[in-house]
This record gives C-alpha cells, sequence and structure tokens, in this order.
C-alpha cells in the first residue's frame, strides 16, 4: 500500500468530515436529544506518564477540538495544536437525561508520516446547559501493531456549542 503523506491525509479526512455533516439535522431537532450538532471542546490532561502522556508533556495545557455528534448517533471529532494526529470517528448514545457516552478512534502519525499508532476515547458527557458540557474521558493508546501501551488515560473536557 503506498505511502499517504500527512497533507494528503487530512485533505481526504475534511471531505470526509463535511459529507458526514450534510446528514446533520438541527440541534435539538432529532430523536436522541440536544447533543447533536458541533461543539467547541476543550481538553485537558490532568496527569503526565509515559504510558499516559499529555500533549506537550505538561499537564492541563488546554487542546481545543471540535466534536460533530450528528442526529444518527455518529461523531467525527477534529484536535487541534498538532498535524501528527487524524480525526476521530465512532459513536454516541443518550444514557440518561441530559447524559451521554460516545466512544470514537483516531490514528497517531510520525513526524515523517508513517502511522505511530491510535487512541481510543470514551467520554461520558453531562450537558450542562443547552449550549454547555462537560466530560470526563479516558483513552487506551495503542502502538502500530495494535498492542495497548496506555489504559484508562484521563482527560477532563469542557464545550460550548458552535453556532
Amino acid at each position: 500500500m503506498p505511502k499517504m503523506s500527512v497533507k494528503t491525509f487530512f485533505s481526504v479526512a475534511s471531505v470526509v468530515v463535511l459529507a458526514l455533516s450534510f446528514g446533520q439535522t438541527v440541534a435539538g431537532q432529532d430523536g436522541n436529544g440536544k447533543l447533536a450538532g458541533t461543539w467547541n471542546v476543550t481538553l485537558k490532561f490532568p496527569t503526565c506518564s509515559a504510558t499516559c502522556p499529555c500533549p506537550g508533556g505538561v499537564p492541563n495545557i488546554p487542546v481545543p477540538a471540535l466534536q460533530t455528534f450528528l442526529s444518527h448517533g455518529s461523531i467525527v471529532e477534529i484536535a487541534g495544536g498538532t498535524l501528527l494526529r487524524g480525526p476521530g470517528v465512532g459513536s454516541w448514545q443518550r444514557t440518561d437525561d441530559h447524559k451521554f457516552a460516545a466512544r470514537f478512534k483516531f490514528f497517531l502519525f510520525n513526524p515523517d508520516g508513517t502511522r505511530k499508532g491510535s487512541e481510543e476515547v470514551t467520554d461520558e458527557i453531562d450537558l450542562t446547559g443547552p449550549d454547555t458540557f462537560e466530560a470526563s474521558a479516558t483513552f487506551d493508546l495503542f502502538d502500530a501493531a495494535g498492542t495497548v501501551i496506555g489504559q484508562g488515560c484521563a482527560i477532563n473536557e469542557t464545550a460550548t456549542r458552535f453556532e
């Protein structure tokens, strides 16, 4: 299989995100509740270690992301701050009144464009208002061979609806 440059990967990923966005309904008008829509999310990693690395190697550096929750239960996530990871894709569901769970995966890359591994993120989301949420998340880190090298690493999230 030919090697894809990071620039080409992100171009393809942008097209996929745009295509998925056309299936989105107006937030609050779907059968799943008011989570559907696009959110400005701030991620903070409270603890850094060799098996649970933080961006920049320092705890609680705010990392921006956009998360789009589609009305049919899919999620697309794009993190800001690095070109060394791809977009996240997964699913979400309601678990209780104003509470949701989401799970998505993205690939990690080395500076030369080769695949470094992947992360799988599990979010427990609590809508704190019509246009805000807080989430507790964990991620599992995998190397390029798919071996778990970090598990249950913590992320704290806050979000506002993007309009």
